[in-house]
């Protein structure tokens, strides 16, 4: 999918005149917002942009050209300083803003290169002219006018900045009371965005099918030319004759007499001899003309054998076969019955449309199979059952079509909006049913999309594996196999309106390899011996390891010594708070080390009493655990939202997530590398 820029730009110009020495800043401030065609902010990516003022008209010529690269914030914003740029051509300090009028160009490439697809151009009002001001002739001292009133905020686009601030009146001549400076101009309105190009026309539809070609006209039947009567054998060629003129030849002998057949039936009775004639088209069989269709019921039934001979002898023999009967429906394809020689409707129905199997054919579907099943049949019934096999071992090569070998396989050419390759449902009427069941088949090992489970409670996927018929597993029992595995950039996401995950497990609930982050606090629910109590994580700014324990000191003294678990944990000397649960002058810590610390008591004392102390120090691996940037921005939460959006809300759509080697990226703009545009 391409992505089309809108820009909704304002820019702010500031210009500072000060006393006889100051100086106008010989820049610019611009801001831009850029929108996708769908209306959505582009947030956090870096865009090309170039920067031309132009002299004269909207199409004039360019005085000062630079390039920049911003990033947009997240908002969609990008905020630059013209005149700070690379310089393309010219100076911006070098632009005479006396010889107006002067417009900006921006030309802009949303993947952040040179290929700059869009551009508008918007004229500069007055306030940019305020930079004349800082090379006109100073008038001589004399008493500062009074400063011009502030000009209004400037249109806003969207989030569009304020306006401008009026310029500082220019001293006054000199003389008594210098005249007030005039009033700062209104600030600059923000131009209205570029529509981004429109996008590529999608492809031609592929041409349907050429419709049925008319049948031509039937032709006027002409009567079949009469038989031509079989001519006689020729006479005997008369003595040739002395030599000279050749002479008379012999008289043409008999014309052979007519044709015969012998008609016999399926026994091998003959069922009579006919003379068969044709005069004018027409068959004459025993004296009878068969005008239509030739009547053999009355000359042996059934299957007719028909031996043909004339005066020369036999020449051929032709068994017929018998003729068949039977009634049908429209459209209904036939079957034998259990005579074989009768056909009747079988369960195909076929409308030149459609085909339909123990139903009418339906105009949705091109194959529409219908069965009641009987319960006296039993379990394992299915209305369609698709069964491979092979004469070896046939491995397929991976997970596209064309690559997998399969019972049933669903393929759906083009991938509009709600279309799928498979599809299965079911009323979920009853309790432990779904749309789609996968599993080995003994059944140890299933999942299903659309299920509801034996509680009445609907799962879009519910997996099960190593079970032991629903008794559960103790940590001691051996077990295999994996309930759901789900991989990917993102490997899982869940959404629950009011709970977004529960986990369970004998041994633990959970196990994550890596840093944890959370948006809220970790609380712990601790059984007590009436009540479940709450308690709450500790807090840290850092990564922090902690031990406690008590010492008895003696003789005003005491040294504890860290056990090896916390002190190779320990990624610096700890802090060490002691406390004396008994009377002595006080303790202070003497010394402090990775390996233990010394308590002594004050003013030299040499009481014996039980010290309770705690160390706190940070881990070692601390310095490893950076938390990212993106995750510390202030629109996180909105942006995951985006993400976990539910498509059965169909007014909104949800934000694309992925990973650009450096940030998470809440967009829809994928790289072709990773969203590579597969060709129909």
């Amino acid at each position: 999918m391409k992505t089309t820029i809108k820009i909704i730009f304002t820019v702010a110009f500031f210009a500072f005149l000060g006393g006889l020495s100051a100086q106008a800043p010989q820049k610019m401030s611009y801001q831009a917002v850029i929108r996708t065609s769908g209306n959505s902010l582009l947030l956090n990516t870096s865009v090309g942009m170039k920067i031309s003022i132009l002299q004269g008209s909207s199409s004039g010529t360019p005085v000062y050209v630079e390039t920049q690269t911003p990033n947009t914030n997240g908002n969609g914003l990008v905020t630059l300083e013209i005149g700070t740029g690379n310089v393309v051509s010219g100076t911006f300090a070098g632009i005479n803003w006396a010889s107006g009028p002067y417009f900006i160009k921006t030309e802009t490439d949303p993947a952040g290169g040179t290929n700059y697809s869009i551009q508008g151009t918007a004229e500069l009002l007055s306030v940019p002219y305020a930079l004349f001001a800082a090379g006109g002739t100073q008038g001589p001292a004399g008493p500062a006018g009074p400063a011009g009133p502030q000009g209004p905020a400037g249109a806003t686009g969207l989030m569009g900045p304020a306006g401008p601030t009026g310029l500082v009146g220019a001293t006054g001549p000199a003389g008594p009371q210098g005249p007030a400076g005039p009033v700062g101009p209104a600030g600059a309105t923000g131009s209205v965005g570029v529509t981004g190009p429109a996008g590529p026309q999608g492809p031609v539809g592929p041409q349907g099918p050429a419709g049925p070609t008319g049948s031509v006209g039937a032709t006027g039947a002409t009567g079949p030319a009469g038989p031509q009567g079989p001519t006689g054998p020729a006479g005997p060629t008369g003595a040739t004759g002395a030599t000279g003129a050749v002479g008379p030849q012999g008289p043409a002998g008999p014309i052979g007499g007519a044709n015969t057949q012998v008609i016999y039936n399926n026994s091998g009775t003959a069922a009579g001899t006919a003379s068969l004639t044709w005069s004018a088209g027409v068959l004459d069989i025993n004296g009878t003309t068969q005008t239509s269709s030739l009547n053999v019921s009355s000359l042996g039934g059934g299957g007719l054998r028909f031996l043909r001979t004339d005066n020369l002898g036999v020449i051929s023999a032709t068994t017929l076969p018998a003729y068949i009967t039977g009634t049908g429906t429209t459209n209904y394809l036939t079957k034998w019955n259990a005579a074989g020689s009768t056909i009747g409707n079988s369960l195909i129905q076929d409308n030149g449309t459609s085909v339909g199997v123990n139903i009418a054919p339906s105009a949705l579907y091109q194959q529409y199979v219908s069965r009641s099943q009987l319960t006296a049949s039993g379990d394992g019934q299915a209305t369609i059952y698709g069964y491979r096999t092979r004469d070896s071992q046939n491995d397929g090569t991976g997970y596209t079509i064309g690559t997998t070998n399969n019972g049933i396989q669903g393929y759906t050419f083009w991938g509009d909006l709600y279309t799928f390759g498979v599809l299965g449902q079911t009323y979920g009427d009853y309790t432990r049913t779904g749309g789609v069941l996968g599993s080995i088949t003994g059944g140890s090992t299933w999942g299903s999309l659309g299920y509801k489970n034996s509680g009445s409670v609907f799962y879009g996927v519910y997996g099960s594996s190593a079970y032991a018929s629903g008794a559960g597993l103790a940590p001691n029992s051996a077990a295999a196999g994996i309930g759901g595995g789900f991989f990917g950039m993102l490997g899982s996401v869940s959404n629950g309106l009011v709970i977004g995950q529960v986990n369970k497990g004998e041994l633990m609930a959970s196990y994550n390899i890596g840093d944890v982050y959370t948006f809220g606090k970790n609380i712990e629910l601790v059984q007590t011996e009436n009540s479940v109590q709450a308690v709450y994580g500790v807090s840290s700014k850092e990564a922090s390891i902690y031990d406690k324990g008590s010492v008895r000191m003696e003789n005003g003294t005491a040294r504890v010594t860290f056990s090896k678990d916390y002190a190779a944990l320990l990624g610096e000397n700890p802090i060490v708070t002691a406390s004396p649960l008994g009377n002595c002058n006080g303790v202070y810590i003497e010394s402090v080390s990775k390996e233990g610390f010394v308590i002594r008591e004050l003013n030299s004392g040499t009481s014996s009493v039980e010290i309770g102390w705690i160390a706190i120090g940070n881990r070692t691996d601390a310095g490893t655990s950076k938390v990212p940037e993106f995750l510390l921005s202030t629109e996180i939460n909105s942006s995951f939202e985006r993400v976990l959006h539910n498509d059965a809300r169909k007014n909104q759509s949800a934000s694309g997530i992925w990973w650009d080697g450096k940030t998470l990226q809440f967009n829809s703009n994928y790289p072709s590398s990773i969203n590579p545009v597969v060709p129909k």
